[in-house]
């Protein structure tokens, strides 16, 4: 079994922290388009549920009041 010790610090001899290299211009692009696809799927799931909720509203609605006669008919149903 292991014992940690707490973090490992990365100094130099003469006590400076070293400091960690910086990503490269094809990582900030990277990082850049994988934004720019998250960014457009919530867009477009966004937009769908903009555009598609009043349509199943409206069916809804419109089933309603289609079927109802047709439910009521038979009658109210006792269980």
């Amino acid at each position: 079994m292991e014992h940690s010790n707490g973090p490992v610090i990365d100094m130099t001899p003469d006590g400076a922290f070293v400091t960690p290299p910086r990503p490269g211009i094809l990582a900030y692009l990277l990082r850049l388009a994988l934004f720019g696809v998250a960014l457009a799927t919530v867009a477009a799931l966004f937009w769908t549920i903009i555009l598609v909720l009043p349509l199943l509203i409206l069916v809804m609605v419109v089933g309603f009041f289609v079927f109802r006669p047709r439910i009521m008919q038979f009658g109210p149903r006792r269980f």
